[in-house]
């Protein structure tokens, strides 16, 4: 037997052991929290979700929970209806199940509870005869086989309920809801980091590949000894990540949903595995193409490796500026959170409430309904009421600026200043003509739009009362004037009524400056679908709870009331989310800065090695810095060209988009993109810290040369 030839090549390069390590225990925690957030959107191993939207009230709701239980015994499936608690919506949910089959899983859920993954969200699981005479128009999880879920929508309809079939946990369903997340972005950056890492590592150890080569070793031979370095290597981080996750998890939900957290995890580390390993074969492709003599000097392919960093930095440029732009904006997000957390807690156990979704063509009755019962509850000064417009589509033929306007009523200026030119206070209006139940409708321009306030007025009556403008006269509006600068609580973030701000997460609570139509309260200004409007919003506010509960029994409403949402807990919740997303956002921020780093110190590697002589000559030589490195200078002014010219491009590309909505008379989702000081400084900052990082590693390197080149000598 012939011996084997010793190995002198020595060890692969330790970045690319530290990338698979650090991929494995990213798609650790990035599992984590996707699961998490999954959990708390959906109840967790069902198979389909059926929507039922429709009733022609042909049937009881005691006749629906027998025709689901002897469904789910004839088909041996579970089918569970999830309805959110009345009191704690966002952080409890009630789910009434029955098991066709008693040894399921599932079945233990009636004795065991629901498994939850996370702790933030509470699931009640009931018997499904608990849920009584409600309306069966709503969600229901099938758990079972894919057909049932077509077969119980056949069930429903032969009972005049009708609906649609989703696969909310499908993968193209959770790639449509996931596309702009943060978790999606931080999957793309540390794909991109991954890969940016893994090509350095490898082009470092250009020497240790030139020796194997002098060897006789083929490609494919040292690919598969890299990978066999990789293969104990990788047994090992995959050991003690997966040990790391089972503690954790372990302690955090005792393992909770392991299956499908694992599925998930691997998942993800197998994608960005499968990504890390094409590069480490690109980037060793590329290192073959220098002949072996220059290989051992370290000596890289200059041209085709610099196309490949740039290749590489050039997007690594786009997809910073689009971080740091989101981590500003969520920033901000957060510190206007923070800001008005006052103000909820000023607005103590107010609560707003939810409808119902799921109502279909029965949605016009809720809208009658519920708006008359709210009509009475401000007539008898039982709600605040804040609802949100956009100022600029207020109508088709105005011009007017970018603000927010409130549509309040008269205890919304019992609860809130809101100050006149000369500091005075607003208050609530002396009633006038008892027949209309109301005064006049005041139109609060602040002085700053004064010369807006005709146009303004004119859109009032359109405005209140969409349907029937008429009933309104324009001698019923009272045009009065605000002092500047002021900032309004407008009870709620503004998230659900869309607004003025390019961000539509964003925090609004306080309105700066805004117009305000102040209504009488429980005046026939406001028409009944306008008040169910702005519920559906979050602007109408009861500052006693027991006033919406009393009201729903009395008017006899839990068809279309679904809960109750306290104002500050919302808002608190929401300010959690918030910091979340910031933290995520600067994860991925920092990710992104050290690819510009990592691909432009590769940059001048590769650069540096090629040209280590020529650079010592010109040094020597009396050449000025710049005039040693202009290539190298040369392509990163291009890069920042390519930065500064991105910003109007996409602009304009983004607007173009709206011209389609002006070609059809129809308002616009959103504004303009406008290029914003905020823009200019970040991409300022962007090309400062790309030139930067390649100066400074230019400067490192060509002291280096200098160096080396005078010991030579």
């Amino acid at each position: 037997m012939r011996p084997e030839r010793p190995d002198l090549g020595g060890g692969m390069h330790r970045g690319i052991k530290f990338v698979h390590a650090a991929v494995l225990a990213f798609s650790a925690m990035l599992a984590f929290l996707f699961v998490r957030g999954l959990d708390e959107d959906w109840v967790l191993g069902h198979s389909a979700v059926v929507w039922v939207s429709e009733s022609r009230n042909s049937a009881s709701g005691e006749q629906v929970t027998r025709a689901i239980e002897s469904f789910a015994a004839e088909h041996g499936v579970t089918v569970a209806r999830e309805l959110p608690d009345l009191r704690d919506p966002d952080r409890r949910r009630h789910l009434y199940l029955v098991a066709g089959d008693p040894g399921s899983d599932t079945a233990s859920w009636l004795t065991k509870g629901y498994p939850a993954f996370g702790r933030d969200y509470h699931t009640d699981v009931h018997p499904f005869v608990e849920i009584g005479q409600r309306d069966p128009r709503g969600f229901y999880y099938v758990f079972g086989p894919s057909r049932a879920d077509d077969a119980l929508l056949a069930t429903f309809a032969g009972l005049g309920l009708h609906g649609q079939v989703s696969h909310p946990l499908s993968v193209l369903d959770l790639t449509s809801v996931y596309s702009d997340s943060a978790l999606l972005w931080a999957f793309l950056v540390v794909a991109l980091a991954a890969v940016t890492l893994t090509g350095a590592s490898v082009l470092l150890g250009a020497k240790v590949y030139g020796v194997l080569r002098l060897q006789g070793e083929s490609f494919a031979q040292i690919l598969r000894r890299d990978l066999r370095q990789l293969g104990l290597f990788w047994v090992i981080a995959a050991g003690v990540v997966t040990a790391a996750a089972l503690i954790f998890l372990g302690l955090y939900n005792g393992l909770t949903w392991l299956g499908l957290y694992a599925v998930v995890a691997a998942g993800m580390a197998g994608l960005l595995i499968l990504v890390v390993l094409a590069a480490h074969a690109a980037v060793l492709a590329l290192a073959f193409k220098v002949e072996v003599p220059q290989a051992l000097k370290g000596e890289l392919p200059a041209r085709s490796a610099a196309f490949c960093a740039y290749l590489v930095r050039a997007p690594a440029l786009l997809l910073t500026l689009g971080v740091i732009t989101a981590v500003v904006l969520a920033g901000q997000d957060v510190l206007a959170r923070q800001n008005s957390r006052d103000a909820y807690a000023r607005a103590g156990d107010a609560t707003a409430i939810l409808l119902n979704g799921s109502l279909g063509r029965e949605s016009g009755e809720m809208e009658v309904r519920v708006g008359q019962w709210l009509r009475k509850a401000d007539a008898e000064g039982q709600i605040i009421v804040a609802g949100r417009r956009k100022l600029q589509n207020l109508g088709p033929s105005t011009d007017l600026p970018q603000r927010e306007m409130l549509i309040v009523n008269d205890t919304f200026l019992g609860e809130q200043p809101i100050l006149d030119p000369e500091g005075r206070r607003y208050t609530r209006a002396p009633r006038e003509g008892k027949a209309r139940g109301a005064g006049p409708v005041r139109l609060i321009v602040p002085d700053s739009l004064a010369r807006h306030a005709s146009a303004i007025a004119a859109e009032i009556p359109s405005l209140l009362s969409p349907r029937d403008p008429k009933r309104i006269h324009p001698g019923e509006v009272k045009t009065l004037w605000a002092k500047s600068a002021q900032r309004v609580f407008g009870y709620n973030s503004g998230s659900e009524s869309g607004g003025s701000g390019s961000n539509p997460g964003e925090d609004r609570s306080l309105v700066r400056d805004p117009v305000l139509v102040v209504v009488p309260n429980g005046s026939t200004y406001l028409a009944d679908n306008t008040y169910t409007a702005f519920a559906t919003q979050g602007g109408v506010v009861f500052p006693d709870p027991d006033d919406v509960l009393g009201g729903i029994a009395a008017n006899k409403l839990q068809t279309y009331v679904r809960a109750l949402r306290p104002v500050g807990q919302n808002a608190a919740l929401e300010l959690r989310t918030s910091v979340n997303d910031f933290r995520m956002r600067l994860f991925n921020f920092a990710v992104a800065v050290a690819v510009l780093l990592v691909s432009g110190v590769g940059v001048c590697i590769v650069y540096s090695r090629k040209n280590a002589q020529a650079i010592f000559v010109k040094h020597i030589s009396g050449w000025r810095f710049a005039a040693t490195h202009r290539s190298v200078l040369a392509g990163e002014a291009l890069l920042a060209a390519l930065l500064v010219a991105w910003l109007p491009f996409n602009a304009w590309q983004q607007n173009q988009e709206l011209k389609w909505y002006a070609e059809r008379g129809i308002p616009a989702p959103r504004n303009a993109v406008q290029i914003t000081t905020l823009d200019l400084v970040l991409t300022a900052a962007l090309i400062v810290i790309e030139l930067g990082a390649v100066l400074l590693a230019l400067a490192v390197f060509h002291r280096r040369i200098v160096k080396e080149g005078a010991t030579e000598a």
